[in-house]
């Protein structure tokens, strides 16, 4: 089974570069061949051309992003799979719009590669409320101490036994 591990956040935004920031981290750990760890914190239709490149290539991503979400504890780190809901289309043209003005988000990236089928059968998402926004290269101190932990649950969520298929 071939597992994507991908990073997706906002350049020099301290938390909210959380899943770009994890990455050197994760790659400093050892990972069998079926597993690449990529950053796609790039426009979402150049990583949708990124995905078709490569059709059918993963059974799992597991995507690690922030993000700031009303009612949301700072610090939380929400888990769960993508459950590729009905989408509208009008909703999809937004995120596109969005997309090619330069807004690089998680929730628009996941709606553009569901709306052409470019993702894989199971999808995972890591989904961290940011302690820190403000401009710098790194995450939060408090962040930073978790990365071990976060590290493991990515880890955890990556090698487990395929559960989904997409129709």
């Amino acid at each position: 089974m071939k597992v994507l591990i991908a990073g997706v956040g906002h350049p020099n935004l301290k938390d909210l570069s959380f899943g770009q920031v994890l990455l050197p981290h994760l790659k400093k750990q050892k990972w069998a061949k079926d597993f690449d760890l990529e950053n796609l914190s790039f426009g979402a239709i150049a990583v949708l051309q990124w995905f078709q490149d490569f059709p059918g290539k993963y059974e799992r991503v597991v995507f690690v992003s922030a993000a700031e979400r009303a009612g949301r504890k700072p610090g939380t780190l929400d888990v769960y799979k993508w459950d590729f809901a009905p989408l509208d289309e009008e909703v999809v043209q937004e995120c596109v719009a969005e997309s090619v003005t330069g807004i690089i988000s998680l929730d628009n990236l996941m709606m553009i590669l569901q709306y052409f089928k470019a993702l894989p059968p199971e999808v995972v998402v890591l989904d961290l409320e940011p302690i820190d926004s403000e401009i710098g290269f790194e995450c939060s101190p408090e962040i930073t101490a978790r990365f071990d932990e976060f590290g493991e649950i990515i880890r955890e969520k990556a090698t487990a036994k395929l559960e989904t298929k997409n129709e």
